[in-house]
């Protein structure tokens, strides 16, 4: 929470009084500023600058809550680093620093008291202007955010700009068309509109809401808590509305009142702090165990065989798009046999797009409506991960066996499902694939798979990162298996060429 003695000195100098945005005060957009910068994970004396970042004025609010004769009497409450932080939101030209400029235009006169500011201070510049634009969103503003997040060097980006790495304002505008429409629609219309809105965008909450809602009128509880911590999880990775006409406070507490507690229904991630305590406690366990099983189970994780397929917002992207998907993958000749060493049956064909960390690019160029959802949502695209078709040939049966990981789960497309005897069993459960259809299950459980018609069974693959894994521990994980992936082709490659000149010193 803010600093209750910052907001009695900004309550004091009449920040309460003064008209803003929406009707509300320069205080309440302050406060609320502020608070966007902790949930997104900086330090805190950059949320301690966010809550006073306009009192000296700026570019765009020309009054002056205190006079810069000041200063020293707010560093004094505030801290100097923020103190100076606010000031340098006052007086820096926003056009160098939000075109990307500003690196070199430090050498530039800056109408600045002191010295000019450091390249972190830069950055945190571009942070509160980020939290600013958040608070307000005026327009379309999400695309927007994540190119200014673009010009960090030293500070780590909010995560949901990383999520939303190939987000452009024609899918902005999608959401907003999508999530407007449902709102003048009812019953199975408004509900393909949501779950559009919602696929179209990872972060966005507000349709996850909606779809919960939807679920719960039905009497689908599972799904309607499952949506609502799809919601909540959007809500602080987000760290503010998307839909401004509820606070962030309000649509939490909407979550809050469709979520039950947690029994057999939704599975939900911890906090970050304990997301992170969790992540060193599974990077811990590398000094011992990680000789014998390097895939290692990662702690805490709980698990079931079977998911909700509409728990997962890919889920709507690919049923949606199905005809044009199931298009792209038929197309595909490039099919090769399956080579892990599971026992089989018959013949096991497949076509990778991505593959342990690599991608195969003439796949994804081949197949640019499966590529764009595998990649606009959090697949698992690292080196734990797979993504490919799959084709079991007639009379093949793939042995029982169990992935190598508990951090991820696995999506199944239907694309062409033969009648008769062709399923999937995890667990004690067996169900059969259907065109058009997603089935998700945890491929840490043993599984087997089997076609015994006289046709060929293709379906899509893709996995998911675990819904109990928080968004912090999934970035730490992408980060981690990224560096094993790009040292082990260094590697590669360093005992490649040294085997060479082994073997041509000996000629």
């Amino acid at each position: 929470m803010p600093s209750d003695e910052l907001v009695a000195l900004l309550d004091a100098e009449g920040a309460g009084k003064l008209s803003h945005s929406r009707g509300r005060s320069l205080l309440d957009h302050l406060v609320e500023t502020s608070c966007i910068v902790r949930r997104w994970g900086q330090p805190e004396w950059l949320a301690e600058a966010a809550l006073i970042h306009s009192v000296y004025g700026t570019e765009a609010f020309g009054r002056e809550l205190i006079s810069v004769a000041r200063r020293d009497d707010v560093a004094g409450v505030a801290g100097v680093h923020a103190e100076r932080l606010a000031y340098l939101f006052s007086v820096t030209p926003r056009r160098p620093l939000l075109a990307g400029t500003h690196r070199w235009a430090r050498d530039l006169p800056w109408p600045v008291q002191g010295e000019p500011p450091t390249s972190q201070e830069l950055d945190a510049l571009v942070l509160l202007h980020m939290a600013n634009i958040a608070e307000q969103a005026p327009g379309l503003w999400l695309a927007g955010l994540c190119q200014l997040a673009e010009l960090l060097h030293d500070s780590d980006r909010p995560v949901f700009t990383v999520q939303l790495a190939r987000f452009e304002e024609e899918d902005e505008e999608l959401v907003r068309r999508s999530y407007s429409g449902a709102l003048l629609s009812e019953g199975d219309e408004r509900a393909s509109a949501l779950a559009l809105a919602a696929a179209a965008c990872p972060v966005v909450a507000e349709p996850c809401v909606g779809l919960a809602h939807l679920a719960a009128r039905r009497g689908d509880d599972v799904s309607s808590r499952a949506w609502a911590a799809q919601a909540r999880k959007r809500l602080w990775t987000l760290g503010t509305a998307w839909d401004k006409r509820r606070s962030f406070d309000e649509w939490l507490a909407a979550i809050d009142s469709l979520e039950a507690p947690e029994g057999d229904g939704a599975i939900t991630p911890p906090e970050p702090e304990a997301g992170r305590t969790r992540f060193r406690r599974y990077v811990e366990g590398f000094v011992d165990e990680g000789r014998r099983r390097p895939g290692l189970v990662y702690p805490d994780l709980r698990s079931r065989p079977w998911h909700e397929p509409r728990d997962f917002p890919i889920v709507a992207y690919l049923e949606s798009h199905f005809s044009e998907i199931r298009a792209e993958l038929l197309a595909i000749t490039d099919f090769h046999a399956e080579s892990e060493r599971i026992g089989r049956t018959g013949d096991w064909d497949v076509a990778f797009l991505y593959e342990r960390g690599r991608r195969h690019d003439d796949v994804c160029a081949a197949c640019p409506v499966t590529t764009r959802g595998i990649e606009t949502h959090p697949t698992v695209r690292t080196m734990a991960g797979l993504i490919y078709v799959s084709r079991l040939r007639a009379h093949t049966h793939i042995d029982a066996h169990r992935g190598p990981t508990n951090v991820r789960v696995r999506c199944h497309l239907g694309i062409e499902v033969p009648a008769g005897d062709c399923a999937i069993r995890v667990g004690d459960d067996t169900r059969r694939w259907v065109e058009g259809r997603c089935l998700v299950f945890d491929d840490y459980f043993e599984h087997e798979a089997w076609n015994h018609t006289d046709q060929d069974r293709l379906v899509l693959i893709v996995d998911l990162w675990h819904p109990g894994l928080s968004d912090a521990e999934v970035m730490l994980l992408e980060g981690l298996q990224g560096y094993a992936g790009v040292h082990a082709e260094r590697l590669s490659r360093y005992w490649s060429a040294n085997a060479t000149a082994a073997r041509e010193a000996r000629v």
